[in-house]
């Protein structure tokens, strides 16, 4: 017996849990207690994701987060997966944190016999994506940090082929790496043009 996925609705927040007796407490409270530091390395990739749909799209387009796919965000038929990192974390330190993007390759993923055999899927690690964006939380000051703000993060925008090049066919690429070959990021404001530039007018990538 197979046991189909649910459809994902986007909830609003004011949704309320029911059979609590006189308890009355809501989705948008779950999210307050639960997600609420988005500097975390728990919710940051998912931040930085929302960040790059944002960019991309207007809100009525953006779907509810697939957090078991390929990649992250789809935009004009192309597949862009997005890395986070950042200096300042959610816990004590005694150092900034050395920035590597990593976890650039993948395997397929396995849910269940009812979706794909195990043996019938790819086993080795491969670039999933067509377009890569190294997402980067890069204020470096405790007193003035701010998430929230879009002048706090930089991105770099690589294709799949470079990619490839840069990490010599790895898994992973430093800050130090794209300092040194001279690859500057972008703002959040530029993004679009940024990623819209990796994709050649008959729907190839550029190199």
């Amino acid at each position: 017996m197979a046991f189909k996925r649910l459809p994902i609705i986007k909830l609003t927040g004011s949704e309320t849990f029911k059979h609590a007796g006189d308890k009355v407490f809501s989705v948008q409270e779950f999210w307050q207690y639960g997600f609420s530091s988005l500097n975390s390395n728990v919710l940051r990739g998912a931040l930085a994701e929302f960040l790059v749909e944002n960019a991309l799209k207007e809100h009525a387009d953006i779907e509810v987060r697939s957090p078991w796919g390929d990649y992250d965000v789809l935009y004009k038929g192309k597949k862009i997966e997005v890395k986070c990192c950042s200096y300042i974390q959610d816990w004590d330190q005694d150092k900034l944190t050395t920035i590597q993007w990593s976890g650039l390759k993948a395997k397929e993923l396995y849910y269940s016999e009812a979706v794909a055999k195990l043996s019938d899927l790819n086993q080795l690690s491969d670039y999933k994506s067509d377009i890569y964006v190294l997402a980067l939380f890069k204020h470096q000051d405790h007193a003035t940090l701010d998430i929230l703000d879009m002048n706090q993060w930089c991105f770099w925008v690589l294709t799949k082929e470079k990619v490839n090049e840069i990490s010599k066919n790895g898994s992973s690429v430093s800050f130090i790496k794209l300092q040194k070959l001279g690859i500057e990021p972008v703002s959040f404001y530029e993004l679009p043009d940024a990623i819209t530039a990796c994709i050649v007018p008959d729907g190839g990538m550029s190199a």
